[in-house]
């Protein structure tokens, strides 16, 4: 058996999401295989910066408020902070995000599925598997680094990926 491997790259991610009526959504986002921890990092910030931002902007902006600062004066203060930075960040990147592939499907408990619905959602379930399941193998050394990478290339491709892009 092979030693346990910390070391596998942050592929992409999976979400998904209930609303209302029990609609579900599920988003699968894959990251190049050529792209560098540092821009996987930063796509991985940019994803999480505005819910992150927002959340904490209104604990900071009720907090300023709280100590006697107008509330006029804390949103400018926080927004002269936070706009800068989601900008510098969403700009750095960009490269990124914009080879990025992002597969998405829905589906309704109002109403009964289309045979395109369930097809969508099994193509993001199956790839999404098989990112997961490669990442824990290669965690857990059952694979080497360069069988994931190979499994990783392969589902970015199968979901569209730029083939040309990928070495």
């Amino acid at each position: 058996m092979t030693a346990v491997s910390p070391s596998v790259p942050r592929w992409g991610h999976v979400s998904r999401t209930v609303s209302h009526y029990g609609t579900v959504a599920s988003v699968l986002a894959i990251y190049p295989p050529d792209s560098t921890g540092a821009e996987r990092r930063l796509a991985e910030a940019n994803r999480f910066f505005t819910p992150l931002a927002l959340g904490g902007g209104v604990v900071v902006w009720v907090g300023l408020c709280a100590v006697g600062v107008p509330p006029l004066l804390a949103t400018l203060a926080l927004t002269a902070v936070l706009l800068p930075v989601g900008f510098s960040l969403s700009r750095r990147a960009r490269d990124i995000r914009q080879r990025t592939v992002t597969l998405a499907a829905s589906r309704s408990g109002l109403h009964e599925e289309s045979a395109q619905e369930r097809s969508q959602q099994r193509r993001l379930d199956t790839i999404a598997e098989a990112l997961q399941d490669a990442a824990y193998a290669c965690r857990q050394g059952v694979i080497s680094r360069q069988e994931f990478d190979r499994a990783w290339r392969a589902a970015y491709v199968h979901a569209g990926g730029n083939t040309s892009a990928v070495s």
